[in-house]
This record gives C-alpha cells, sequence and structure tokens, in this order.
C-alpha cells in the first residue's frame, strides 16, 4: 500500500478514537467483497474494500469521537473478539489478526 492509504490510517485513527501515537503500522490483508442485489436486498450492487493493518501504538487510551460517527470503541482480547457479532469485514479482519490453529 501506499503512503495515502498511510496517512488515511493515521487520519482516521486520530479522528475516530484519538490515537496518535504511532511507532510502525503496515498492511495485512486486504478485504475484497461485492454485495450484489437480490430478492433480500434492494440496494445498489456494492464493492465493499476494507484494509486490515498491524500497528503498534504509543498509547492504549481510547477517546470517543463526539458529535461523530464513532459510536463506541474499546479493546478486545482475541476470546472476546471472536464472541462479538461482527460484519463478515469484521470477521475477516479477526481471522486474519487471529488465524485458528
Amino acid at each position: 500500500m501506499g503512503r495515502t492509504s498511510g496517512y488515511s490510517l493515521l487520519r482516521e485513527l486520530e479522528e475516530e478514537i484519538g490515537i496518535v501515537e504511532i511507532e510502525t503500522f503496515k498492511v495485512i490483508n486486504v478485504y475484497s467483497h461485492v454485495y450484489k442485489n437480490n430478492e433480500e436486498n434492494s440496494l445498489k450492487p456494492l464493492h465493499h474494500l476494507g484494509i486490515v493493518y498491524n500497528v503498534i501504538i504509543g498509547s492504549l487510551d481510547l477517546s470517543f469521537e463526539n458529535d461523530g460517527s464513532t459510536d463506541r470503541c474499546e479493546w478486545f482480547t482475541k476470546d472476546q473478539a471472536r464472541l462479538l457479532p461482527l460484519t463478515p469485514a469484521g470477521e475477516f479482519a479477526v481471522e486474519r489478526v487471529w488465524p485458528e490453529a
């Protein structure tokens, strides 16, 4: 991934959860799925892309965005994350971060 994705990552971490101390980051995988229009979905087809990063941060402190799009943020262990009701992109990310043995 190029510089643009890195800048986007840094901007989103700061904007959405208040993380500004980034030591390193790298792309570990990319989620790509096309949602097609069908009987259950009256929306137009949508191509969803998601980038999964490995990020080393300097602080674990999170802050909630005021008047924005972040509803809630918190840290989870592998076992806790696997119990969450996740979207397909979320399931993809959890599996890439903590693959099943």
